[in-house]
């Protein structure tokens, strides 16, 4: 073996037992085991045990720094599941961006090296598999347009004011929408 061949091994031996060394950490093993409970992860490391209590949101960041595919799941979590991990008063300056950006559908910035392509996928598969969160939006009634959403919301089969709504922009959606013919401009 020629001496970096010989370098190049011992590096990645010294590289190998870090790893191993951080797989042992409890801040890992309690972040993976609270993912492999909830079925979003799954390893091969040796001696994860699936944890039912939430994580520390500094131990998840830490953890992902050892495991890419934590900080990947990171902020759909956050958003959609965060009662997987115990939140601090106040959340890290980035980590509030993410969040921000993902509920009010905004442009998503890169999440701790995290690139929004990789970490948005995971968003429709957190919580409620195949639904994205509801995006807050704030409108101004006036009092007879209250009192008509009342009065359609329990002559529908409605259970909330915003369930009116989608049923009006649905019906609205079809009516204006004909087979063949598109709406659009272009």
């Amino acid at each position: 073996m020629t001496k970096t061949q010989s370098d190049l091994q011992t590096r990645a031996q010294k590289r190998h037992r870090a790893l191993r060394r951080k797989h042992r950490d409890p801040r890992f093993r309690s972040v993976m085991g609270r993912f492999v409970e909830e079925g979003l992860l799954e390893t091969n490391v040796e001696g994860i045990v699936p944890r039912r209590h939430p994580a520390p949101l500094s131990d998840a960041l830490w953890a992902g720094t050892v495991e890419p595919r934590i900080m990947e799941l990171l902020p759909a979590v956050l958003v959609k599941k965060p009662s997987l991990l115990r939140l601090p008063k106040e959340l890290p300056a980035d980590v509030a961006e993410v969040m921000h950006a993902i509920r009010h559908g905004k442009p998503a910035p890169s999440f701790r090296g995290v690139p929004p392509e990789q970490y948005l996928q995971w968003v429709t598969q957190v919580g409620r598999k195949g639904r994205s969160p509801s995006v807050t939006k704030s409108f101004r009634f006036r009092r007879d347009d209250v009192l008509r959403l009342a009065r359609l919301r329990h002559s529908l089969p409605a259970r909330s004011d915003t369930e009116v709504i989608r049923m009006a922009l649905e019906v609205l959606e079809a009516s204006t929408t004909h087979p063949g013919k598109s709406n659009t401009a272009g």
